[in-house]
């Protein structure tokens, strides 16, 4: 790109002085002639910082979630123990900051946000529990409560930021609960291979935070 727009320069500065075009004293060359067009910094850009927060908590919720799903199950299912309350403030704690980057851009939304995504955190748990103690209609209860949560969740994003259809917002959902439920299953049964699918469940954050970010970067004008 930057050879090209040389190479196009010299030609401009050869014919003016061929055809006797060169600038004067009394008539300055215009420097906008030379000016290279105005890069916009995808890296750097408001619009990746934001993408790139969202993602980083996103992640670090599928795993903070798990975190604390493993503790109550390593504490027979008591929620009240000192273990537990700490592991699921840090979940909480993560809530608050999703919702405080999405009230950067809307203000008035920071707070419905972060009510919505509370309310959907208690299901994964209602689901552990249900599958530990053989609770089966206390587990299926938990993946009704899931899918209801899918549809309002992406109603209500699409409310605010228009360019996200809810039901793009929902089948992100959707893909976020099954993965976790599966990492879940994994580790009622003591299988190993619990951590890999939990790691597949925090890689489907990126491409949530991706959708999330460009929607919201397009309504705000965000670059």
């Amino acid at each position: 790109m930057r050879k090209t727009t040389a190479f196009a320069g010299l030609g401009l500065a050869a014919a003016l002085v061929l055809t006797g075009c060169s600038a004067t004293a009394e008539e300055p060359m215009d420097e906008s002639m030379s000016e290279e067009p105005a890069v916009v910094d995808t890296v750097n850009s408001d619009g990746a910082a934001l993408r790139a927060q969202l993602t980083a908590l996103l992640a670090d919720h599928v795993y903070l979630a798990g975190a604390a799903i493993d503790q109550a199950l390593a504490d027979g299912g008591d929620l009240e123990t000192a273990d537990v309350q700490a592991a699921v403030a840090t979940v909480d704690e993560n809530s608050v900051e999703i919702a405080a980057l999405v009230g950067s851009v809307y203000p008035d939304a920071e707070q419905p946000f972060l009510d919505s995504w509370r309310s959907h955190i208690p299901f994964f748990v209602n689901y552990t529990l249900g599958k530990a103690t053989g609770d089966e209609e206390m587990a299926a209860q938990a993946v009704e409560d899931l899918n209801g949560y899918a549809v309002s969740f992406g109603q209500l994003i699409n409310s605010v930021v228009p360019e996200l259809p809810a039901e793009a917002v929902q089948g992100e959902l959707e893909m976020h609960a099954v993965s976790l439920l599966a990492a879940i299953d994994a580790n009622l049964a003591g299988d190993p291979e619990y951590f890999s699918l939990l790691k597949e469940a925090a890689g489907h954050m990126p491409m949530t935070a991706t959708a999330l970010a460009g929607g919201i970067a397009a309504n705000a004008g965000i670059e």
